[in-house]
């Protein structure tokens, strides 16, 4: 019950968060979109404490791994909006924690590996040519680490929920959302995303680091 109120009253304000954000860039003050944009990463951050505080993790799970993979993204949400690839290096090491805790949870399943090569394939395709483009700036291809991280996290994530149930599927999902809105951000950088795309790529995010801190209510 206090999840459900908790959702209702926090995902209004991830909402506005979003909408204040692109708001303050159609007024010329793109830097201060860092500010709503937090907002909203700090609802979600909100979610993870009280799920904590909430079952005092009952079952185990280790879920202040969690929450602090979150905080992380909460500074990268800022970080982003000054430097990308500052931003991207906090997301990163985010996603390595989450990578950690879900390790923990049960292994590395054989089928993994395979969702890894899949995915990371996907992902070295749909940048197939900025890839080529980077030949004369041998540092952009550094930035393959990160797809490579994200991709391991979601291969892993995909495989909990057969493993070891439903409730697992907030991680799955999550992450997959993680994935795709971070892929729409990355060609962003290279080629600047259309209004509709820019907003579908955070809402994106924003539903996907909700799911994962629902992960602290189990």
């Amino acid at each position: 019950m206090l999840c459900a109120i908790w959702t209702v009253l926090a995902l209004p304000v991830v909402v506005t968060g979003m909408i204040l954000h692109f708001q303050t860039e159609k007024w010329g003050k793109k830097k201060w979109g860092i500010l709503p944009k937090c907002m909203s990463t700090w609802m979600i951050v909100g979610t993870a404490i009280l799920g904590i505080r909430t079952t005092l993790d009952a079952s185990g799970l280790g879920k202040k791994w969690i929450l602090a993979a979150l905080i992380l993204f909460l500074f990268a949400d800022g970080l982003l909006e000054l430097s990308f690839f500052a931003g991207m290096a906090v997301f990163g090491a985010g996603h390595l924690i989450l990578i950690g805790w879900f390790i923990a949870r049960g292994g590395i399943h054989p089928y993994t590996a395979l969702w890894w090569i899949l995915f990371l394939g996907g992902a070295l395709l749909l940048f197939r040519r900025e890839l080529k483009e980077s030949r004369e700036k041998p540092c952009i291809r550094l930035m393959v680490l990160y797809p490579a991280v994200l991709m391991g996290m979601t291969a892993i994530a995909v495989t909990l929920p057969l493993r070891f149930g439903p409730d697992y599927l907030w991680a799955a999902v999550g992450a997959v959302l993680f994935a795709v809105s971070d892929l729409m951000v990355g060609k962003g950088f290279f080629r600047k995303l259309s209004l509709p795309a820019d907003v579908l790529a955070l809402g994106m995010y924003y539903a996907g680091i909700f799911c994962i801190a629902m992960m602290t209510w189990i």
